[in-house]
């Protein structure tokens, strides 16, 4: 049985889901931007969120009076240029949501599976990695990536041509995945 890779790459910013209590919207988009705001030696850093509806700000916090020289130089650097890595690392941290009672809209997540995927019928174990914890169900990246629907991916479960550790509805990519493809399975 051969071993596949596959690697998810986050190809854009996820929304969060909270009411806007200015005007009741439902989403709040990410700008991508950080505001950091000095006193003396001390540091706030947030990232800025906009209400999709009316633009209302909503500011998570990253630091709040946090020591500059706690802080690597890289870091720092990539809070004032906005570095989409640093973006892109709070957002998937369940510790930062969770701070900030931040919850992310997985249907607004845009993702690109690269790897090779498996011929039809052939036995095949595949890893998935991913440099964030995403919190979308693997059994939705598995029929994607196969072109199968989420009840064929369901069916094939049930039928033990493909198996996860796990309940299949119920299983997340997180920072990574694996499954098994028994030879005979087809989309």
């Amino acid at each position: 049985m051969q071993t596949l890779r596959w690697t998810l790459r986050v190809l854009s910013l996820p929304r969060f889901t909270k009411t806007c209590p200015h005007c009741g919207g439902q989403y709040y988009e990410n700008s991508g931007r950080f505001r950091v705001n000095a006193n003396g030696k001390r540091l706030d850093i947030w990232l800025v969120c906009r209400c999709e509806h009316c633009k209302s700000i909503w500011n998570l916090s990253v630091f709040e009076r946090i020591d500059r020289a706690a802080l690597c130089q890289a870091d720092y650097m990539g809070y004032l240029e906005n570095s989409e890595s640093l973006v892109l690392r709070h957002v998937f941290d369940p510790a930062f949501c969770a701070k900030n009672r931040a919850v992310l809209d997985p249907g607004s997540l845009d993702y690109a599976v690269s790897g090779v995927l498996p011929r039809a019928g052939d036995a095949a174990r595949v890893e998935a990695a991913c440099a964030y914890a995403l919190p979308i169900p693997a059994a939705g990246v598995i029929g994607r990536t196969l072109g199968l629907s989420l009840s064929g991916v369901r069916r094939l479960c049930e039928s033990g041509l493909l198996t996860l550790p796990g309940d299949p509805r119920k299983i997340k990519v997180n920072t990574g995945f694996s499954f098994t493809l028994q030879k005979g399975w087809h989309g």
